[in-house]
């Protein structure tokens, strides 16, 4: 991933201002700050939902926004996991892990399946997201989010909603199963613990 000047103003004021850094897979980041400092901004430029003011973002050395390009977010190769984890309420857990997967039914099954018992909920095909805990339910956004294989994935304090009890356990189980799927991995938070 390499960002470079990248820049957003909302009604002509500044939120960020020429921004640039550079991240290779493997690598975890975090950009920690308090509430309305641009984090998520930064986030969903990335991510394509939003376009910036000026600047380029890059994903695999392919100019994805800037200079007259602005890639939908489908075609960037980033997988975004919200803090309120987005999962859809009708759709049981295995299909709301193979939401969006290309490819045949069976490779999607296989996929499913060892996404769900990688992260420890092999058994819960055919639950409903309000079936689940708050850790269950991070874990399903999690196997969602790195289902399609994102080059690049966005997490917008994605354990703020856990309780301390959950949150260590899983944090260590997310950046493992991120870690072994090679991806890069922006995390933003305001809390300076969760960023060390």
């Amino acid at each position: 991933l390499d960002v470079s000047e990248l820049s957003r103003s909302f009604a002509g004021r500044p939120v960020l201002d020429r921004v640039s850094f550079s991240m290779q897979p493997g690598n975890v980041t975090c950009l920690l700050g308090p509430s309305g400092c641009g984090k998520s901004t930064t986030l969903r430029l990335i991510a394509g939902v939003d376009e910036q003011t000026s600047g380029t973002i890059k994903v695999d050395g392919q100019l994805v926004s800037g200079e007259g390009i602005h890639h939908p977010p489908e075609a960037r190769s980033v997988g975004l996991m919200f803090q309120d984890f987005a999962l859809f309420p009708h759709l049981s857990v295995a299909d709301n892990v193979g939401f969006g997967l290309r490819g045949s039914k069976p490779e999607k099954a296989a996929r499913v399946d060892e996404l769900l018992d990688r992260v420890g909920l092999q058994d819960y095909h055919h639950k409903f997201p309000h079936q689940l805990s708050g850790g269950e339910q991070q874990r399903v956004a999690l196997a969602r989010a790195v289902a399609p294989r994102p080059k690049v994935m966005l997490m917008d304090e994605p354990f703020s909603g856990l309780d301390n009890r959950l949150r260590d356990g899983i944090r260590d189980q997310t950046l493992q199963v991120l870690n072994e799927e090679g991806a890069v991995v922006l995390m933003v938070t305001q809390e300076a613990d969760e960023a060390m």
